[in-house]
């Protein structure tokens, strides 16, 4: 028996996703299809790949070793699909802004694969927060943006990517108050954020507000990795994206806290000046698009598609 691309697919993200069910709805196909194509790659290779119990599996020792090669097999597939469109491969200098969020989460990947495919594009980083990024759109500094922030300038074309998710986040081990997160309750603790102008900054001073809640006593932070650091050593809580804190909440290091009212969900954009996007453009947005679904970056798609947590 032959293994297939479908098998092979159906291995990788039931891997990555932790379950069938979720890498069904991934897929786009039913679970019994999934767990079919399994079944008929572990009888071709004639190894086990997973123990299952109940709705999960578990990679075995095998499974593990066939996890890199299935990944190196759908890149070469997504290659060779993509010979016929990207046309000529870039080149020449890419200015690309990031926000800290996508950089620690998701940034390495994207330019791998940028650099995979166009190995002659050379590719110039800012890492700031989106309201500095936008500006630096607006005069032309940058080339695209990745970032929550919106822009008001007429040559600017801000993409919906999806929608992200925070909460308030606190050390497992920091004393805290029973009962719903509030204003009143965060007004009485440790706080810390952005500076302003900055989506998290907003997001704070929003939410306080919310309940006519006014305090000044919020320490500030221009580093979305310190901030993380203060929050896991219990020094302070914060508002933070959901997509940088996953691992630290599987290990128990942090708890997310039952923030009454809810945070909302933030828009994220991939940005761009308009009368200078091209072919290259949209190669790069869609690239970075697709890491980041990937990646479980967003909760939910433009076209309102929720997405299931890693």
């Amino acid at each position: 028996m032959r293994t297939t691309l479908r098998q092979i697919e159906a291995f990788f993200w039931t891997a990555k996703l932790g379950s069938i069910h979720a890498a069904a709805e991934h897929l786009n196909f039913s679970q019994p299809a999934i767990s079919s194509r399994i079944k008929e790659l572990e009888a071709a290779l004639n190894l086990p790949l997973f123990t299952r119990q109940n709705q999960r599996v578990q990679l075995t020792h095998e499974g593990r070793d066939a996890v890199t090669l299935a990944e190196r097999v759908l890149g070469a597939a997504q290659d060779f699909e993509r010979m016929g469109r990207l046309g000529p491969p870039l080149e020449g200098v890419l200015r690309l802004g990031s926000d800290e969020s996508t950089a620690m989460v998701a940034l390495s990947e994207i330019l791998r694969q940028l650099k995979r495919r166009h190995p002659r594009l050379v590719v110039e980083i800012t890492i700031d927060v989106g309201s500095v990024l936008r500006e630096k759109l607006r005069k032309r500094e940058i080339d695209v943006a990745l970032h929550t922030y919106s822009s008001s300038a007429a040559h600017v074309v801000d993409q919906l990517l999806g929608w992200v998710d925070f909460a308030w986040f606190a050390a497992s081990e920091m004393p805290m108050p029973d009962g719903p997160f509030t204003p009143k309750v965060a007004s009485q603790l440790p706080l810390v954020t952005n500076s302003p102008p900055s989506t998290l900054n907003s997001i704070v001073h929003q939410w306080l507000r919310s309940a006519s809640v006014e305090f000044e006593g919020i320490n500030s932070c221009n580093s979305l990795s310190l901030m993380l650091r203060l929050v896991r050593e219990g020094h302070a809580i914060a508002v933070l994206p959901l997509p940088v804190l996953r691992e630290h909440l599987a290990s128990g290091e942090l708890r997310c806290l039952p923030a009454s009212p809810p945070i909302p969900n933030i828009a994220y954009y991939a940005s761009y000046v308009v009368d200078e996007a091209d072919q290259g453009t949209a190669i790069v947005v869609e690239t970075a698009r697709n890491v980041l679904i990937d990646k479980r970056f967003f909760v939910r798609l433009p076209d309102g598609e929720l997405l299931p947590p890693i």
